[in-house]
């Protein structure tokens, strides 16, 4: 998953603003149910947003029921059918499991299946954190909220997930900076597993490539003190961004 949300990250449509989680819901549908071309910067953004409602991934059920078996032996349109897929594992919603377990052995679509399978867990539980607008403050964008709730997550790797937003919107505002350096001193020491490694790494270079001086000192004192080979790399990686 790290890998491929990476690259999930870095061409992302411009849905309209919302106020609510219903607007996102309507704007979601009017997209996938219009132009196709729109249809894989859609799902990317569905990595994000929190969405789960089975008004928008029922479209998106149906347009990969409709166009897998059509679109074999044409790549961009694999590629387009494949997102679909991914799209129905960031819903976290169990309605689509069997659909997507249908693709078990299936040589075209079978790997955007099993990685859609090991996002669904973790989506599942995500979805409804990074999309609570209890919290949202009106001075900051939608996507900006929805970081601040992931970096405010109990979930190690959802804080990661927020750290790859931040690197890849790029996103520098004061307060979501803050929060991500609050956040990786608190945790550069605490590795447990690689894919907690992996998330902290990301908190380290996301925070670096912002160039701020005032990070300087807390990169420095990960590369030192981080007990963990890949978030030592993390916070190296954050502080060669003050020298480009």
């Amino acid at each position: 998953m790290r890998k491929l949300l990476g690259v999930l990250f870095l061409m992302l449509p411009a849905l309209a603003p919302a106020a609510t989680l219903e607007e996102d819901v309507q704007n979601l549908v009017k997209v996938f149910s219009g132009d196709k071309n729109q249809h894989v910067p859609a799902v990317r953004t569905l990595a994000w947003m929190g969405v789960s409602d089975a008004r928008v991934f029922d479209v998106v059920e149906q347009l990969l029921k409709s166009d897998a078996n059509a679109a074999v032996g044409n790549r961009i349109e694999q590629d387009r059918v494949a997102h679909y897929i991914r799209a129905l594992g960031f819903s976290g919603n169990p309605k689509y499991l069997p659909t997507l377990q249908s693709y078990a052995g299936d040589r075209t679509y079978e790997r955007a299946m099993n990685n859609a399978l090991r996002d669904f867990p973790q989506y599942q539980r995500w979805n409804s954190v990074i999309s609570n607008r209890a919290g949202f403050d009106a001075k900051y964008s939608d996507d900006v909220n929805r970081v601040m709730n992931m970096l405010a997550a109990d979930d190690v790797q959802l804080k990661g997930l927020g750290a790859r937003r931040i690197f890849h919107a790029p996103h520098h505002d004061e307060a979501v900076l803050e929060r991500l350096a609050q956040e990786a001193k608190a945790n550069y020491t605490k590795t447990s597993d690689p894919e907690s490694a992996d998330a902290i790494a990301w908190m380290l270079k996301a925070l670096g490539s912002a160039r701020n001086p005032k990070y300087v000192a807390l990169l420095e004192e990960a590369v030192r003190g981080a007990p963990d080979r890949k978030v030592k790399n993390g916070a190296a990686a954050g502080l060669k961004y003050y020298s480009r």
